[in-house]
């Protein structure tokens, strides 16, 4: 049987963009989108409900086989979104 999910993993930032520090129960969610283009990727799933948390893992199931890029961005509890990580990809 093929394994067609993909596991994320990651830390909180511990940081804004600015410089300021960051609490993790500063954090409302994270967005991950993805696709099989990755200049445009067109899936999107919000993991909600995560202040306080220092760790996090998401699995995206049910891709079809190609290779899925991934991006993840942070909501502070103001609706401040950080910007999207850098790719990571994986090959189905």
């Amino acid at each position: 049987m093929v394994d067609r999910s993909a596991s994320l993993s990651w830390n909180a930032p511990t940081d804004r963009e600015n410089g300021d520090d960051l609490s993790p129960y500063d954090l409302e969610r994270y967005v991950i989108r993805y696709g099989t283009d990755r200049n445009n990727l067109d899936k999107q799933v919000q993991v909600d409900n995560v202040g306080g948390l220092e760790t996090m893992s998401y699995d995206v199931e049910n891709l079809s086989a190609g290779t899925w890029y991934f991006t993840i961005q942070v909501e502070d509890v103001d609706g401040l979104m950080s910007a999207p990580s850098a790719p990571v990809s994986k090959t189905i």
